[in-house]
């Protein structure tokens, strides 16, 4: 059931990372959370969550450990921990709610889902993250006495439907006893602030033309005529009424020079026609103003004349005075004539653009809830006589995290703790996988029993590391002879591969690849990584590219420098050339042709 529950998660996020939400059209706000419009489905919208939280598991229950250790036989050793997962996301139930309101106010619409969020991966700690911690107690790590003696977090910011990002702290007896202290308060001393940027749609350029010409002829004719005999009565009344009206409205909205979008050739559209448009609405012989033919009041022979003497007795007596044709008649028109003609044209060019997002998030309001009792905060006193057990947490160093979705498969932890008086050692194994690390478990702890030690013997333990990296059928063992131990005494252990860890910015010009005849640059990165030469990243950058700076994280042994080599492509297809492989000597490489 879980899985079906993730899987269709997923689903649903897959199809909303191609959804990009208008910018400027669309926007609500239903209860304090933003819903964003989907710039080709306008009954759906996309939410941004209000702020980072505390990630909750299935059961309702948070993601957090809270535990201040005392009694131990220097006031130094006393102390506390700190674990919690944060998720930036809103619960199902939440989501249910924004859309009932949602659709009161748009007819059948629907949350479609988050809106797709991308890491600033500019930013942030060693310029590879967008979280951040931020707390009084948990920054202050440097000096005599440190109120936090370590802290490892997520570089990355769990910005996808399910994924969570991991603070962790082991905190001197003071710092535990201050960060308790605020979450005893309205506002806690720990933040979480996450930073990003998210695609959206908007118009750089609309030009709407509209033209209306209408045209009413009206036509009122009364003819009465009576005759018969010498006898004639006639009346004739009409009234011919024409009223044309002709309009145009054009109406352009550019920002087009802001943003970077050529639209010369709607312009050119726009002024094309217009033109037509004015000339065909005014020609009064075959456009728009063309009148209509005026309707007669009477046809011609309507009404007959006089009666027509013979031919004889024209030729002896003339015309004379003739009787009129009996003709009574009653005519009466009414006709309306009404034309018509539209036009409307929308001309519109849009692109997309990258708009940041900053947000930040307080853990509080568990200590009220919970205090002691509860299953979140809890006190070890390390010299009780119940205190049976120890409990050893073994972490992977934040730094190196990352590492294990590119060089590592995993990394086993061999556990010794010795008792001496005859009594058997116990021995304990634990494995930390880049699954584990995918679905937010960094660490993994070993519990093993006091049995009638305390002070330094309780604390005392050995183990072992074991390193296993990708495409090596051996591990890296440290130490390296199978018959050492390492020896540790701390609540906490930071696991660290055995290798060296540089961050490189690459930053190109280019604009100067097309100007110099060339397509795109290839940069390999030489590593020596278990004391094997390797080619460990590649990055390729081309002239339309419309970013120019990338980061990369390079891996190598300590003492060991790294090398890089470009190979340069030729735009017109003759080849490619490269440059000599050359030592990497700080952090910083920029790319441009020859003569550049």
């Amino acid at each position: 059931m879980n899985r079906f529950i993730i899987t269709l998660l997923l689903c649903v996020w897959a199809q909303a990372a191609f959804a990009i939400v208008k910018y400027d059209e669309g926007r609500r706000t239903i209860d304090g959370i933003i819903l964003l419009q989907d710039s080709d489905v306008p009954t759906d919208y996309y939410y941004f969550a209000d702020a980072p939280r505390l990630a909750v598991r299935e059961d309702g229950t948070f993601e957090l450990m809270c535990i201040k250790y005392i009694g131990g036989p220097d006031p130094a050793d006393n102390g506390g921990l700190l674990h919690a997962l944060v998720e930036f996301s809103l619960t199902p139930e939440r989501i249910r709610e924004i859309e009932a309101e949602l659709r009161k106010e748009v007819p059948n619409g629907r949350i479609a889902g988050p809106v797709p969020l991308h890491e600033n991966i500019r930013d942030g700690e060693e310029g590879m993250g967008s979280m951040e911690v931020v707390s009084s107690v948990l920054s202050d790590t440097e000096g005599e006495k440190p109120l936090t003696q370590s802290i490892v977090s997520s570089n990355h910011c769990p910005l996808l439907p399910g994924s969570r990002a991991a603070i962790a702290a082991k905190l001197s007896q003071e710092g535990a006893t201050l960060l308790w202290s605020s979450f005893e308060g309205a506002t806690s001393d720990v933040s979480v602030s996450i930073s990003g940027y998210y695609e959206a749609y908007v118009k750089g350029y609309n030009a709407v033309i509209e033209a209306e010409a209408s045209t009413v002829y009206e036509h009122f004719s009364l003819v009465f005529n009576e005759q018969g005999g010498y006898d004639r009565s006639s009346l004739r009344e009409a009234v011919n009424e024409l009223i044309q009206d002709q309009k145009i409205k054009v109406e352009v909205f550019d920002r087009s020079e802001g943003l970077g979008i050529d639209t010369k050739d709607m312009a050119a559209i726009v002024d094309l026609v217009t033109n037509k448009l004015i000339e065909l609405m005014f020609d009064a012989k075959l456009g728009w103003a063309a009148r209509p033919e005026t309707i007669p009041t009477l046809d011609q022979g309507q009404i007959k004349g006089r009666q027509e003497r013979g031919g004889f007795s024209r030729f002896f007596a003339g015309t004379g005075d003739q009787k009129y044709v009996t003709d009574n008649q009653f005519v009466l028109k009414d006709e309306k004539y009404i034309r018509t003609s539209k036009f409307y044209l929308n001309l519109s060019k849009a692109t997309s653009i990258k708009v940041p997002f900053f947000t930040t998030g307080n853990i509080r309001g568990m200590y009220d809830l919970f205090n002691e009792d509860g299953p979140y905060f809890r006190v070890v006193n390390l010299e009780e006589a119940d205190f049976a057990n120890r409990e050893v947490i073994f972490q992977i160093d934040g730094s190196f995290a990352e590492a294990f979705s590119s060089i590592l498969n995993f990394v086993t932890v061999s556990f010794r703790k010795r008792y001496g008086n005859g009594q058997e050692p116990v021995t304990k194994e634990i494995v930390i996988t880049g699954k584990d690390l995918k679905t937010g478990t960094d660490f993994k702890s070993i519990v093993y029993p006091a049995l009638g030690l305390s002070g330094r013997d309780l604390l005392n333990y050995n183990y072992r590391l074991s390193w296993s990296f990708k495409g090596e059928s051996q591990t890296v063992n440290l130490p390296h002879n199978p018959d050492d131990w390492l020896d540790g005494a701390l609540g906490a252990v930071s696991l660290k591969p055995p290798f060296a860890k540089s961050l490189v910015e690459v930053d190109a010009d280019l604009e100067s690849f097309g100007a110099k005849g060339m397509q795109a640059a290839t940069v390999v990165f030489f590593t020596v990584l278990n004391g094997s030469p390797q080619i460990q990243q590649r990055l390729t950058l081309r002239a339309n590219d419309t970013e120019n700076t990338h980061k990369i994280a390079l891996y190598h042994d300590h003492e060991q420098t790294t090398a890089y080599q470009i190979r340069w492509i030729a735009a017109d297809g003759s080849g490619s050339e490269a440059t000599p492989i050359r030592e990497l000597t700080d952090g910083y490489l920029f790319l441009t042709p020859k003569g550049g």
